[in-house]
């Protein structure tokens, strides 16, 4: 279990792991923090040139005008030289925060598209789009807060503080009576409002998570009148989040009164000690004036550093959540110098193989063991919830096997190059996954170098042709979020298309027909037929007149094998479970 830190309840590390995601810009992090030391240093000069001129023209001689002259001019130079100097500073720290921000959300696309499928099918989509959003506002946030607020106050409290000391130590001491007294107050209020913050970013996850789901399936929510309940739970989830702020933002309001009040009495200190030693002629007016100016600033400062330790545990909750996400490990490891073979025969074999998903009760496969010969055509059959499509993305090693192994070309998995062997392999899942794109770009998605000519001969082959070329735009045509402008089949065509164009050595077919009308299911069972010349293919299907053609039919109930064999030797079997499933979907029992 995660230690926290005892005093703000925040991880340990957590700067370090801040820190961290600037790595590649920690010279250029330096080379600010040093201008912003020299700026503060001009930045004294201000009040040292007016409290010469006060001095001069207090006790004024003709002599002085000279001196009163110069320090004006000192004045004018220093500010526009401070001018300068700020300026070099602001655009070497644009420089960083556009290079950061651009390396942080390519670094937390790289992540999500890297992370085992198990990941996004644990975690919704709204959320990880929020965290990542969030994450890397809140970061950016703090640098900036850092870079102009935190360092520029720090540097100043310390030069002042020892201004201070260095003209009377009564000042001095008034000033470190009071500074530390509204810094713990900053930290007591932040200890007492830290689990508010928690839960209420946890409440931004959901509602995104919320809006994300009520967006994907608006077909559903239309169809179902659900629009009014929809709305009711995000409200009700935004009402939580809105007391949650108020609560927190009251407190912090309130605390920001009473540390008003103790600015306000270091203020006051100051003056009334400035004062008294210029009454007793051991303080001129000129530096009365110059320590108050310090001093005023200072507290102005110290408040403004409150606010940033305000939204520093503000930014905390998300910050975490984005590097836990940089965190999260695939479960699917590559192997390092994995076997990368030129090519394939497409053999593929399953020795003992067990395997259950997380938090499920039972097995989806247990003690799974087949051959499937290159270049034959497989089907997969059984119930619903028997295993037929864990044992399809374990081909494609979207999971490891608990128990067992699985093996392409006698070699195992797990000592391919991930990336390298998943070239070989294709699959049309029973819902196509289409990108809010045009059709070209859809298709070419397995192969962007492809031709336009490859691209048309793959949708020729899919039957895709047929519907593409009706289009207005033809392959230019946009097809809307996740295909929205398609019907199903034409999607599942297009799928096929982009299957094709990858020119596989295995091919699957996940239920690619099962929710279609009988002519698209015509049209993409005449792809299929084409495509499934010289490749391995598995073919998912609850519609059993669809694998009649097959060389071999494995059926699968409860996670097991119970049955292999062709077509006629299964169906010789009358009380086999393929013969029943037969009997079953030709009396119209099931489809």
């Amino acid at each position: 279990m995660r230690k926290n830190n005892l005093k703000t309840g925040r991880p340990r590390g957590f700067w370090k792991n801040f820190w961290g995601l600037f790595d590649n810009y920690s010279f250029l992090i330096k080379k600010g923090f040093v201008l912003i030391l020299f700026i503060e240093f001009v930045h004294l000069l201000d009040p040292l040139l007016l409290k010469i001129i006060v001095d001069k023209l207090t006790n004024f001689d003709n002599s002085d005008i000279l001196w009163i002259v110069g320090a004006v001019v000192g004045l004018f130079v220093f500010r526009r030289f401070s001018s300068i100097l700020n300026f070099v500073k602001d655009k070497l720290f644009f420089r960083i925060i556009t290079s950061a921000e651009r390396e942080f959300m390519v670094n937390a696309q790289s992540k999500m598209v890297l992370l085992s499928l198990a990941y996004h099918e644990r975690e919704d989509t709204g959320n990880k789009i929020i965290k990542i959003d969030k994450g890397v506002q809140k970061i950016i946030q703090l640098f900036e807060s850092i870079y102009w607020e935190v360092a520029p106050v720090v540097i100043k409290l310390v030069i002042v503080c020892g201004i201070l000391f260095w003209t009377d130590f009564r000042l001095g001491f008034s000033f470190i009576l009071f500074a530390p007294a509204f810094i713990l107050l900053s930290v007591r209020v932040n200890q007492i409002i830290r689990p508010m913050r928690k839960k209420r970013y946890k409440r931004y996850e959901d509602a995104a998570g919320l809006m994300t789901q009520s967006i994907i399936n608006i077909n559903t929510v239309k169809s179902f009148v659900r629009e009014k309940w929809e709305v009711s739970q995000a409200t009700k989830i935004r009402n939580e989040i809105k007391k949650l702020g108020l609560f927190e933002w009251g407190k912090i309001l309130r605390s920001g009164l009473l540390r008003l009040l103790i600015s306000d009495l270091g203020k006051s200190s100051i003056i009334l000690i400035g004062v008294f030693l210029v009454s007793r002629g051991e303080m001129t007016t000129g530096t009365l004036i110059f320590i108050f100016m310090i001093s005023n600033e200072a507290y102005n400062h110290l408040y403004r550093l409150s606010r940033f330790y305000d939204q520093t545990e503000e930014g905390v909750v998300a910050v975490e959540r984005y590097l836990k996400l940089l965190k999260e490990v695939p479960e699917i490891k590559n192997k390092k110098n994995g076997l990368k073979p030129k090519s394939i025969l497409g053999e593929i074999d399953f020795e003992g193989v067990d395997f259950a998903y997380q938090e499920a009760k039972n097995q989806a496969l247990r003690s799974v063991s087949a051959k499937i010969v290159p270049g034959t055509i497989n089907a997969l059959v059984g119930p619903s919830g028997g295993g037929k499509t864990t044992f399809a993305r374990m081909i494609y090693r979207h999971y490891d096997p608990q128990k067992g192994v699985v093996k392409i070309d006698g070699v195992n998995l797990q000592d391919l190059d991930l990336y390298h062997f998943r070239k070989f392999i294709s699959i049309v899942p029973q819902e196509v996954e289409i990108f809010s794109t045009d059709i070209k770009s859809n298709i070419s998605y397995a192969n962007p170098d492809a031709s336009f000519a490859e691209i048309k001969k793959a949708a020729k082959i899919a039957n895709a042709e047929e519907f593409i070329s009706k289009l207005s735009e033809g392959y230019k045509t946009k097809v809307g979020e996740r295909g929205i402008k398609l019907s199903g089949g034409q999607r599942q065509r297009i799928g096929i298309a982009r299957a094709i164009l990858a020119d596989p050595k295995i091919l699957i077919f996940d239920e690619a027909t099962s929710s279609l009308d009988s002519q698209s299911e015509k049209l993409i069972q005449e792809s299929m037929d084409k495509v499934s010349k010289g490749r391995t293919v598995i073919i998912i299907a609850h519609r059993l007149s669809t694998i009649r053609k097959a060389d071999k039919i494995i059926v699968l109930e409860n996670g097991k094998i119970v049955e292999k064999g062709s077509h006629k030797e299964l169906s010789a079997q009358k009380s086999g479970i393929y013969a029943k499933l037969l009997k079953l979907q030709k009396i119209g029992d099931i489809e």
